[in-house]
């Protein structure tokens, strides 16, 4: 499947049923174009952690689409197993429960139709409150963490938007949220049919860019985290078809590329060099590749290279961990991630905990350096999860990570789309 798939991209087809969004008039050319949104340092959410289409529905008369093989919808991200080991007597426990997003009397603030650029910024916190709130019921069984976790999902109802700011962020946001909020709902057995249209219909059509490999690797994790809440087949198989295009594109593997990268394509599958390059680094200095899509040779260039490396360190775990959480759905969906998928993964973790280790251990990130320094306290985020999902399978540098003093002194309630990490990775 994995081949098929290599071919396809190459060739210029589009697997699945989502367009890539392009943005008009950029013809790839080495210089030109837009900035991307996100790659102005002051403008991104910061990831600190402070807490301050179309339907495709099925014509009459026709006989429904069996089922893919092995699927049977079930939690996002995780398996019945893993929530049925999460308990009140674990060490993190009441770590969570003291943080402030475990507070269940905490107050809340409602949205507007149109989210403004506020709305969407309180969104993205709330978001990592529900999920929290979700993850304690589940160990704990308050009812009370039920009921608030129900109340601010239903203050989406009334969504009907976003406010659609320059630099894009709303998109983001949307990435960042939005696998919470479908994590939150199937948690507490949470349905209501203007929750699942303010998912549908106002969300997942905003999950997409030209590029930016963090931003799609969010995407993906809530196309997935949607889909499988809904437990919509058509929407999964779209979902399933951009995790695998963006993953492909955002981390290399020799035995799958070849001597390039896979290339950023517009809607006609056509390769795009001026937006390969900015997915590869070239709006924060020299990219990692060059014109014909070949990799630099001024520093090594292995297996697992994320398009990301040389802006900084952080945005490489907030891609990375997004990318495991859509691995891990579609894991416990009954899925097999196809196998370039999982190589990717695999040695984009051992590549970047190889340079993470390095830098927390000296303070001196490894070459090649990065144009942005470390990129914050994200540096701690999304090992845990990795320590989980690959067993026996995980490289050294990222079991050293996952007991690492300052992975574990991470604050208990995560940030962004990383969330709960030690109490639901660790126990």
């Amino acid at each position: 499947m994995h081949l098929l798939l290599s071919l396809l991209l190459v060739s210029g087809c589009n697997p699945g049923g989502f367009n890539p969004v392009v943005i008009e008039g950029m013809d790839g050319g080495a210089d030109g174009g837009e900035t991307l949104p996100g790659d102005d340092a002051g403008t991104e959410p910061d990831p600190s952690g402070d807490p301050d289409g179309g339907d495709d529905a099925q014509d009459a008369g026709e006989e429904p689409e069996e089922p893919a093989a092995g699927l049977q919808f079930g939690y996002p991200v995780y398996t019945q197993a893993e929530i049925d080991a999460w308990s009140t007597s674990s060490p993190q426990y009441a770590a969570l429960a003291g943080s402030w997003a475990g507070n269940v009397n905490r107050a809340v603030q409602s949205y507007s139709p149109v989210l403004s650029e506020t709305e969407r910024d309180l969104l993205k916190d709330q978001s990592v409150y529900i999920k929290v709130q979700a993850v304690l019921f589940a160990a704990d069984g308050n009812p009370a963490r039920k009921a608030k976790v129900a109340a601010m999902l239903d203050d989406l109802h009334v969504v009907t938007g976003w406010f659609e700011d320059a630099k894009r962020q709303y998109r983001l946001v949307a990435g960042w949220a939005c696998t919470n909020l479908a994590q939150a709902a199937a948690l507490t057995d949470y349905a209501h049919p203007e929750f699942e249209r303010f998912l549908r219909e106002v969300c997942y059509p905003e999950l997409d860019w030209t590029a930016g490999p963090n931003w799609h690797a969010s995407f993906a994790d809530s196309r997935l985290a949607i889909a499988a809440y809904l437990g919509d087949e058509a929407l999964w198989e779209d979902a399933k078809a951009y995790f695998y295009l963006r993953i492909a594109q955002s981390f290399y593997h020799s035995a799958f590329d070849g001597a390039t990268v896979r290339p950023i394509v517009n809607d006609r599958g056509v390769p795009q060099l001026g937006l390969t390059r900015q997915h590869w680094g070239s709006n924060f200095g020299a990219p990692q590749i060059n014109d014909d899509y070949t990799p630099v040779t001024d520093y090594p260039f292995p297996d697992g290279v994320n398009a990301e490396r040389l802006r900084d360190l952080g945005h490489v775990n907030m891609g990375i961990g997004a990318f495991l959480q859509a691995a891990r759905t579609l894991v416990a969906q009954g899925e097999t991630l196809e196998p370039h998928a999982y190589a990717r993964l695999l040695t984009g973790y051992a590549h970047h905990g190889d340079r993470t280790l390095a830098y927390l251990e000296t303070g001196t990130i490894p070459t090649p350096d990065t144009y942005r320094g470390d990129g914050g306290s994200v540096t701690k985020q999304a090992w845990l999860g990795a320590c989980r999902f690959f067993g026996d399978e995980t490289p050294p540098s990222v079991v050293a990570l996952c007991a690492h003093p300052e992975v574990l002194g991470y604050p208990p309630a995560g940030a962004n789309h990383l969330v709960a990490e030690r109490f639901v990775d660790e126990g």
